[in-house]
């Protein structure tokens, strides 16, 4: 447990794990005490990108026998480049030793699906594409052991489409990893209608394996996690374009607040154009300035250039052109809403944030609100003061003042989503 929090937030959090371990399937599926897990002696991840990679390091370390699969023998080398990359560095951060190395060179590399035969858990984390993630699973389907569970680590792809493949739908669970999925200790859990109980074990069997906190999460578009960070992100993306605040003055304030990162530089890091595509795909419209900075080719951090400009080693700078596009395009100061501090600003980001997570609560995609601050301690890097964003809501500003802002923002914009209540925090009195 972190030695930086609060008695008080200590007892939260460890409240929140203790749950978050009896986990349970609605309308009597099955629960954490009649489940039987698999046993995991053998594990695949297929795809050796990023989030791959970590998951591969993941499984080595939770001590399984596991294979790492790609597409062609290009994508190995360099997969198994990359991975003496962050061996070096973990190495030097002292998150690794040379004895936890030379276990994780021992890891099998191979580019043939038909090495999964006889492994106990396979974890694809390959692009995120519906097409090619059924068309892997219905080969899958036809190569691996009957008792094999599938977990898929998508964060936003329907569930229940995913599992269509499949000869027995069963068999299809999510674990959403967090990036770094070797570093972070949360895993979104996802079950879908199909999805057995025995799956949803073996999923939290393979969690626990790797030392990591398993949260379940029902299916629904961007699960849990990305959808309160969905609201967040949009909420800045109108400080940009309703109120012509700058990139690098948001981010400011929220890293003051006590976060890691701002919410500007997390645009940048998860690709303009991959937040373009997910509006897209929800029927959510684009502003006229992610607009012109995706016609400008400025995706992220990826492209050397998005809100802000890179340099080869990643390190970030404001960009004029930039300052230029927004003083153009923004429609300047929002007459319905006036910010008279920085403090303004923070909950203009968080306090829909707050009702987001009380409509997962509604919605049935999550069991306990704990378990939201639980994610987002751990996952999100949240101020450990604060134990959460629905802690931090109910302790420090109260639930009755979330409320009565937001109502004066939807009657001032009531066609803007992110300000409906929903029905439980309406009568909530607390978290």
């Amino acid at each position: 447990m972190d030695s930086r929090l609060s008695v008080d937030v200590e007892k939260y959090i460890k409240s929140a794990i203790f749950t978050s371990q009896h986990w349970k399937l609605p309308d009597n599926r099955g629960s954490a005490t009649d489940s039987k897990a698999g046993t995991i002696k053998k594990a695949a991840v297929i795809g050796g990108g990023t989030m791959g990679r970590g998951i591969a390091i993941s499984c080595v370390r939770a001590g399984f026998e596991t294979i790492l699969i790609e597409n062609d023998e290009k994508a190995l080398t360099l997969a198994s480049k990359e991975l003496e990359i962050t061996y070096a560095r973990e190495t030097k951060l002292g998150r690794m030793s040379e004895k936890d190395v030379e276990r994780l060179r021992k890891m099998r590399k191979s580019i043939d699906l038909n090495d999964l035969s006889d492994v106990d858990l396979v974890i694809e984390a390959i692009f995120e594409n519906m097409k090619l993630k059924k068309e892997l699973l219905k080969k899958l389907d036809k190569i691996c052991k009957s008792s094999c569970c599938f977990a898929s680590n998508t964060s936003s792809l329907d569930f229940d489409e995913l599992s269509s493949p499949l000869s027995d739908r069963s068999r299809l669970v999510g674990m959403h990893f967090f990036n770094p999925p070797h570093v972070i200790k949360v895993i979104e859990i996802v079950y879908g209608s199909y999805t057995s109980k025995e799956a949803v074990a073996t999923a939290f069997n393979a969690t626990n394996a790797m030392q990591k906190i398993g949260i379940l999460v029902a299916n629904c578009p961007s699960f849990m996690f990305n959808r309160l960070l969905g609201v967040y992100l949009h909420q800045a993306m109108k400080l940009v374009y309703q109120h012509g605040i700058y990139p690098k003055d948001i981010d400011r304030i929220m890293m003051s607040f006590g976060l890691l990162m701002g919410p500007m530089t997390m645009h940048d890091m998860n690709g303009i154009d991959v937040s373009a595509r997910i509006k897209s795909e929800h029927g959510m419209p684009l502003s006229s300035i992610e607009e012109e900075l995706l016609k400008r080719k400025r995706f992220g951090r990826k492209t050397g250039k998005g809100y802000y400009k890179y340099d080869k080693n990643g390190l970030k700078t404001d960009d004029p052109e930039v300052k230029e596009i927004i003083d153009r395009l923004s429609i300047g100061q929002n007459k319905q809403q006036r910010f008279f501090s920085e403090l303004d600003i923070v909950n203009f980001l968080l306090y829909p944030m707050v009702n987001e997570g009380f409509l997962c609560l509604e919605d049935g995609i999550i069991e306990r609100v704990e378990h939201i601050d639980l994610m987002f301690h751990y996952g999100f890097g949240w101020p450990s003061r604060h134990g959460g964003p629905m802690r931090w809501g109910e302790k420090f500003e109260g639930l009755t003042k979330i409320r009565e802002t937001m109502r004066n923002w939807h009657a001032a914009e009531p066609d803007e989503f992110t300000y409906r209540l929903c029905e439980k925090f309406e009568h909530q009195s607390k978290i």
